[in-house]
């Protein structure tokens, strides 16, 4: 691997934090609320509900619409946001935490005062109250969400962000994440080096193209800092 630590750029979700299905279960408890509790055990259910949370983060519909769309599979006429926002709120201390290794990287990239931003997709304020729970209220000064740019990764203006947060030059910013294509395939495009934290033992897709550097545990990169980056 080669090419300076200009500034280091990472996702979020299941690459520094992992929110043990938040917002999933923030609609279970909002169906509940409404006199349409959804068994636990209801696998299929808990499918489509994954399903379309992961279609409202990666962009596909706004929030408004992936709520109106569950209130037409409970068969509800609507649905609040801010209640289902405020079951969010809740669950952030019980169930966000950090991935391993993630407070140990953040301390080795602060020793050596490299920049660092998180730019994920998501709304706020409930990434930054992820991110402060997983990592502390002052891990990272740089906070992107999605939401807040108008425009979600993978789209070559999310990155755009992240390069203009930084001031630096593209091809000296890492990129850190675990989808293949919204942050490796994102972050290439944008001209960034990318890192694909596979942390799943994944199949990388073969159109596209490879990512400039790949780990399975954040003491990876932690180790090649600690051991390459002058303090």
């Amino acid at each position: 691997m080669c090419g300076s630590f200009a500034a280091v750029g990472f996702d979020f979700d299941h690459t520094l934090g992992v929110d043990n299905g938040l917002e999933c279960r923030a609609l279970f408890l909002l169906a509940a609320d409404l006199g349409r509790p959804i068994p636990p055990q209801d696998q299929h259910r808990r499918t489509q509900l994954d399903g379309l949370l992961a279609a409202f983060r990666g962009g596909e519909f706004d929030l408004d619409e992936m709520l109106a769309r569950f209130a037409d599979e409970l068969g509800v006429r609507s649905v609040d946001p801010d209640a289902w926002r405020a079951h969010c709120y809740a669950l952030v201390d019980a169930l966000v935490r950090p991935v391993p290794g993630a407070t140990e990287l953040m301390a080795a990239l602060r020793r050596r005062a490299i920049p660092v931003a998180i730019l994920t997709n998501g709304w706020s304020p409930l990434q930054q109250m992820k991110i402060a729970r997983a990592l502390g209220p002052h891990a990272v000064d740089t906070i992107l969400v999605s939401d807040q740019l108008g425009v979600a990764k993978p789209e070559l203006a999310a990155f755009d962000a992240l390069v203009a947060a930084f001031g630096a030059v593209r091809d000296d910013i890492w990129y850190v994440g675990d989808n293949a294509r919204a942050d490796v395939g994102g972050a290439l495009a944008a001209g960034l080096r990318a890192i694909w934290f596979d942390v799943d033992g994944q199949t990388y897709p073969a159109d596209l193209p490879p990512p400039t550097w790949s780990i399975h545990a954040l003491r990876e990169l932690e180790a090649f800092i600690e051991n390459t980056v002058a303090p």
